[in-house]
């Protein structure tokens, strides 16, 4: 309970826009790689 479980879409577009990196092909593929961010989160917040 209480761990990553979605990513802040407006929050990662944003930040990419500031650094100057926001292009098409973010937007895109931003949706399919949330999954395996996710996952990472949660195999190194995993206490055993």
């Amino acid at each position: 309970m209480g761990g990553v479980y979605a990513l802040d879409f407006g929050a990662i577009l944003l930040l990419a826009h500031s650094m100057g990196a926001l292009n098409p092909l973010v937007v895109d593929v931003l949706s399919e790689i949330e999954a395996v961010v996710v996952n990472a989160y949660r195999r190194n917040a995993d206490p055993s």
